[in-house]
């Protein structure tokens, strides 16, 4: 199977990682493709952020409970600006 690359900035991208990494080219595509979709892959989600966070600190949230109602980020942002 045949890579192509056409576009000239991803051509460059990919010649460059390709010497940095002395590789071929090909090579140097498939390294970011599997690099970029382990990064993705493993991101944590904002909640898992903060339960990482809060346990580091011996903390954890309480069980059962239920997430902030969306209105009340509304009306938080309008109580920091002075607003009501």
């Amino acid at each position: 199977m045949t890579l192509s690359i056409r576009n000239p900035q991803a051509d460059s991208l990919a010649r460059r990682l390709a010497e940095i990494d002395k590789t071929s080219i090909t090579e140097a595509v498939i390294t970011a493709l599997e690099e970029t979709l382990t990064k993705r892959l493993a991101k944590e989600s904002p909640g898992e952020t903060a339960n990482r966070i809060l346990a580091k600190h011996g903390l954890a949230f309480r069980p059962g409970r239920k997430p902030v109602p969306t209105g009340a980020y509304h009306e938080l942002d309008h109580d920091l600006n002075g607003k009501s």
